[in-house]
């Protein structure tokens, strides 16, 4: 946009003339003494005291010096050059910045996520006693400054966070310690364990899921995904869960054989639930097609063709490629489950099996583990994340205002890779106003486009209440945002000298607040956050090492630790 001519603000002028006054007081005492001390007068008398100076000068004391005439002449013409070149280039832009850079913005947001307001409008949805803090009916998310914003518990979120750009530390385990209820949490590493562990259970049960044996927690999960199978639409959506989480890529149709591995899936679970079967019963069901066993026990208790269909096919002799396409991606969603290490653990009994209605009736805190982005346990993994968010969702309709309250928080991290649940935009739209507070976590927007698609990866970026973008991200990705951001005005002046004298020329121009390349070499523990209506901006994130309490829980992960097993490296060498 063209530059435009301003004139200087009422404020501007005021904080100049008294500078001006200020600055013409001392040249005139500058130029009394040194001109008395330069060219003396005779019995004249001088101060730097402007009181005294007042005195001498009434009582006839003081007489003018030609030398002073001279250097308040020079001084005077300097300070005025000094001044204007100072205000115009130096005072004017910095008045200017902090008037139209972000105090609008900041302003904004303190009024929507300052604790009284946040608070304020959570009480009005939230079925809570009076007596419960307003730092426990809000969630905090960051800072601006050193004022903590405070988000609503039932905002769906999404992290969109590169390697080592503070996910962990500055996320994850703040938002596990601040939690107010149940907490599940997935990861591919075993540090967020060891950081919140210790002071989860205060609080209540802390137990992992971990197919992959990485943590080496005394306290672990087994979980029998037959149980509960009895309910039909249970072993559908379990199915559904199981076979949606494997990766398809590069696969023609693979949606299309992801929905009919689900579909066979989810009536062998079914089969195996009614017919007192286990999972090594569905594994064998899998890997010979033409077994009858499961047709069998459907067809005994009722069951049609319609229902049935997907598993007769399988026994037909002229199945065909279709058949075997199926049967190769149900091979490999079970092929995890060939070690008798990793199927001992969902074989077991139904009166110590996991169950989540436990677990949410609680405090508690749930570790689900996958042994990196890549690990074949990852459908096993999304499965068992999806049962405990549909019990969740279920459970809610039972509460008061049908909503789980205190509310359940869900983590997902490596979301793409080891918790992609079947739909993942209804679960951010319909899990806050059941009192679940959901937020995920991906490496990259082409992470989301690559796992789900290009149309579900922007709604999920739509759908998502607040957005967290952290340091790193591609430029062409942060450029919507930093539109967004707005414009601020910047004051430039000139100033020119001719043979009329000197003047000045004051214009302003619109400037970004913060272009696409500023965001993404933003600091670590700074984010670029994105609320509902409000402007995105740039807010600190608390790591867990900046905290009041931060000595305390270093010492928790060290106890964490050593109930793992992990002796640290200096006392392994005494």
């Amino acid at each position: 946009m063209p530059s435009t001519p301003k004139r200087s603000s009422g404020a501007s002028s005021t904080i100049m003339a008294w500078v001006f006054i200020a600055a013409v007081v001392a040249v005139v005492l500058a130029a009394i003494n040194w001109g008395q001390a330069w060219m003396p007068v005779k019995g004249s008398k001088v101060s730097w005291n402007p009181i005294e100076l007042i005195k001498y000068a009434t009582a006839g004391q003081f007489h003018w010096s030609t030398g002073s005439t001279i250097l308040l002449v020079v001084l005077l013409i300097g300070i005025m050059v000094v001044l204007t070149f100072g205000y115009y280039f130096l005072i004017a832009p910095l008045l200017n910045r902090g008037k139209n850079e972000k105090t609008p913005v900041g302003r904004s947001i303190l009024s929507v996520m300052g604790l009284k307001p946040a608070a304020r409008k959570a009480r009005q949805a939230l079925d809570v006693p009076p007596d419960v803090k307003d730092e426990d009916v809000v969630v905090k998310v960051a800072y601006n400054g050193k004022t903590a914003l405070w988000a609503q518990w039932e905002d769906a979120g999404w992290c969109y966070a590169p390697q080592r750009a503070g996910k962990t530390l500055y996320i994850v385990v703040p938002a596990i310690l601040e939690a107010i209820g149940p907490v599940l949490t997935t990861s591919t590493k075993v540090d967020v364990l060891f950081w919140t562990a210790i002071a989860r259970q205060e609080k209540g049960r802390v137990a992992v899921f971990d197919l992959d044996q990485i943590s080496n927690w005394p306290d672990q999960v087994r979980w029998n995904p037959i149980s509960g199978c009895e309910d039909q639409n249970e072993a559908l959506d379990r199915g559904l869960a199981w076979a949606s989480a494997a990766p398809m890529k590069g696969t023609k149709n693979g949606d299309w054989f992801s929905g009919q591995a689900a579909a066979v899936l989810g009536r062998l679970l079914h089969a195996a639930a009614i017919g007192h079967k286990d999972m090594g019963d569905v594994i064998k069901w899998i890997m010979d097609p033409g077994n009858r066993e499961p047709v069998d026990i459907l067809t005994g208790f009722g069951y049609n063709d319609v229902f049935t269909g997907h598993l007769k096919e399988r026994l037909s002799s002229r199945a065909g490629e279709t058949q075997d396409s199926i049967k190769a991606t149900l091979m490999g969603l079970v092929e995890p489950l060939v070690s008798e290490r990793v199927l001992s653990q969902f074989r077991v009994p139904t009166s110590i099996a996991f169950k989540a209605e436990d677990f949410l009736a609680g405090n508690n805190t749930l570790y689900v583990l996958a042994d990196g982005a890549d690990s074949r346990m990852a459908p096993l993994v999304s499965m068992f994340t999806d049962y405990v968010f549909r019990t969740a969702k279920r459970l809610s309709q039972q509460r008061p205002g049908g909503r789980l309250w205190p509310p359940l928080s869900m983590l997902l991290d490596e979301a793409p890779n080891v918790a992609a649940l079947p739909d993942m935009t209804s679960v951010l739209t319909d899990s806050g106003g059941r009192g679940i507070r959901v937020l995920g976590f991906s490496q990259s927007f082409s992470q989301n486009v690559s796992r789900w698609g290009r149309e579900v990866a922007e709604t999920i970026e739509e759908t998502a209440n607040v957005k967290f973008l952290l340091p790193g991200l591609k430029a062409s990705n942060l450029k919507e945002y930093a539109e967004e951001m707005g414009v601020r005005d910047e004051q430039r002046s000139s100033y020119s000298v001719g043979r009329g004298g000197g003047s000045r020329t004051v214009s302003t121009a619109e400037k970004a607040v913060m272009r696409a390349e500023e965001l993404k070499q933003l600091e670590v523990g700074q984010a670029l956050m994105v609320y509902r209506n409000v402007p995105p901006t740039v807010v600190r994130l608390e790591a867990v090492f900046e905290r009041k309490d931060a000595a305390g829980i270093k010492d928790q992960k060290r106890q964490a630790e050593a109930l793992a097993g992990r002796i640290a490296v200096e006392e392994a060498g005494r």
